[in-house]
């Protein structure tokens, strides 16, 4: 069953499994099939526009071994901002753009660390060159 989806003005066609009433052929809503539907037509978005997907930004924060909380303090964001992004908002373009620098290499983490060092808690600060130390 193919379904179009518009995600901020675009749009795009996404064929997934549906469920269908075996007595009179209609569609039944199955809530599983339209989240995948959906997941998938947010994964062509994000594939068109260079967006990071909550999982990858899950990921590096998890790399970091940082709380969303001092994640967010990091970057420079709210917490509410963060825990949006990870549960699947997308992020602005100068989110996005600073997370892909920052994951691009760790010297980028450094550099960034050392150039906004005032704005950043010492113990972040502490805890990501602990982590980055230990991959080195």
């Amino acid at each position: 069953y193919t379904n179009i989806f518009v995600i901020k003005g675009h749009s795009y066609s996404v064929t997934a499994p549906a469920r269908f009433d075996s007595e009179t052929n209609t569609l039944v809503d199955d809530s599983e099939f339209d989240d995948r539907a959906t997941e998938k037509a947010r994964e062509m978005y994000q594939d068109e526009f260079g967006l990071l997907s909550p999982k990858k930004i899950k990921d590096f924060r998890n790399r970091l071994t940082l709380n969303q909380q001092d994640f967010a303090q990091l970057i420079g964001v709210s917490p509410n901002t963060m825990a949006l992004y990870e549960a699947g908002a997308f992020p602005t373009t100068a989110h996005n753009r600073l997370l892909k620098l920052l994951m691009h290499d760790d010297r980028n983490i450094r550099d960034y660390i050392a150039a906004n060092a005032q704005q950043i808690p010492s113990r972040i600060q502490e805890q990501v060159n602990k982590v980055l130390r230990s991959g080195d």
